[in-house]
């Protein structure tokens, strides 16, 4: 098949399936597509060059021979699935090309936070720490959210139409560490169709070329405590003799030291005295009562003279925002970047107006009053992409701006307030 496109990069990390879609996409339009992988995974660039030209510091990122830059994996695929005229990726009416989008924001939306939840502090947990409450939900709400799916598949071979579409490609990359890594025997056993969807989709010769060989987890991971270091010391002499100076440490030896001899740094908000107002209750609050009654509970106890501040959030790029879907799945992008902070941050971000006339807005409690933002929050990919602002004066009218979006209900600078995301 001749070769419709030379893109210049696409800029990532090393085997990232949010990566594969898009190449898995260009095998099937016959396009091709150079990837950049020199990245290291949690990291940023944020050069000034960089942010001239993607106006964000994450990876993916996708630069085209024409300058066409765009990030975010799903709009990378979507424009190469579009790339080519006719393509039977794209859905041969509107109505596929809407049930296509309907499958592709439900696993984005609805399957991928928790699944992220579940899977990531097994497979990388020196940069997600590991919670057994959280894992416990998340894994129940994976169940879920995929029974969706099995109904939907037990009498289709794939999520719409007749033949492989982005759907089904964007769907497959989605679960492809999940089936690799914890959805074992006896979890697929509960999912047949699922099962039998994915497998006929990872045999796919353009999926294989990208992502290897198909491989199905046999024994799901499980979270294993660091070991402690059993080495017994030695005893110490009692007067060290003359004659022999100490070795000097050869080169090799300190670059065998492992991970496990580094000791982590610690936040610097563990030094903090206890704050009068647990945050773990103030989340169960919210959580457990009506937002009226949490809000009132939640000024009466906070000290937001030592133990918290109270954070203005606004996306700096509102005026370039479409579909309020798509706006409130970016603003879900921050919140599922922020898991350093989960101990010491409570947050909401509401979309605020309506298709191509919508903000993204918001407050957060952030632990300590420090005049910087915390570096649990400074270190997510997306943060450059919002204006934090600390709030100096709580008064009645900033309380009652938080109360409403810590409901999602009333209005913000006239808009209606249509959707949102809760950090907890």
């Amino acid at each position: 098949m001749p070769q419709l496109l030379l893109s210049k990069t696409i800029y990532s990390y090393p085997q990232n399936p949010r990566v594969f879609k898009a190449q898995v996409v260009a095998k099937y339009n016959g396009l091709e597509v150079k990837v950049d992988d020199k990245f290291v995974m949690g990291t940023t660039n944020k050069t000034a060059e960089w942010h001239r030209k993607f106006g964000s510091s994450q990876v993916p990122a996708f630069e085209g021979t024409d300058g066409t830059v765009i990030i975010e994996s799903g709009a990378i695929a979507y424009y190469l699935a579009h790339y080519k005229d006719g393509s039977s990726l794209v859905g041969r009416s509107k109505a596929e090309e809407a049930h296509i989008q309907q499958w592709i924001q439900f696993l984005d939306i609805s399957v991928g936070p928790p699944l992220g939840q579940w899977v990531y502090p097994l497979i990388a947990p020196d940069r997600v720490p590991y919670n057994k409450v959280t894992e416990t939900q998340a894994i129940e709400t994976v169940k879920s959210k995929l029974k969706t799916l099995e109904h939907h598949l037990v009498k289709k071979t794939y999520l719409v139409g007749e033949r492989v579409t982005l759907a089904d490609i964007s769907a497959a990359t989605s679960l492809l560490l999940a089936f690799r890594h914890v959805f074992d025997p006896q979890f697929r056993k509960e999912f047949p169709a699922l099962t039998r969807w994915f497998t006929t989709i990872v045999h796919q010769p353009h999926f294989k070329a990208v992502a290897g060989p198909p491989a199905l987890c046999e024994t799901a991971l499980k979270f294993t405590p660091p070991k402690k270091d059993s080495k017994e010391k030695k005893p110490k002499e009692d007067k060290p003799k003359a004659e022999k100076k100490p070795k000097a440490k050869e080169p090799e030896a300190e670059a065998e030291e492992t991970f496990e001899d580094v000791p982590k740094p610690k936040s610097k908000l563990e030094l903090l005295p206890a704050a009068k107002m647990p945050l773990d209750e103030w989340k169960r609050q919210y959580s457990n009562n009506d937002t009226p009654v949490a809000m009132k509970w939640l000024w009466e106890n906070i000290d937001l003279t030592t133990d918290y501040s109270i954070w203005k959030v606004d996306y700096k790029y509102n005026d370039e925002l479409t579909k309020l879907y798509m706006s409130n799945n970016l603003a879900g992008g921050l919140m599922n970047r922020l898991e350093r902070a989960r101990k010491y941050a409570f947050g909401c971000l509401v979309v605020a107006g309506e298709d191509n006339a919508n903000i993204i807005t918001g407050y957060f409690i952030v632990r300590g009053n420090a005049e910087e933002m915390i570096e649990e929050i400074t270190d997510a990919a997306d943060y450059d992409s919002y204006n934090w602002v600390k709030i100096k004066d709580v008064n009645a009218e900033e309380k009652k701006k938080i109360d409403q979006v810590f409901a999602w209900e009333g209005s913000i600078d006239g808009k209606p307030i249509m959707d949102g995301k809760v950090f907890k």
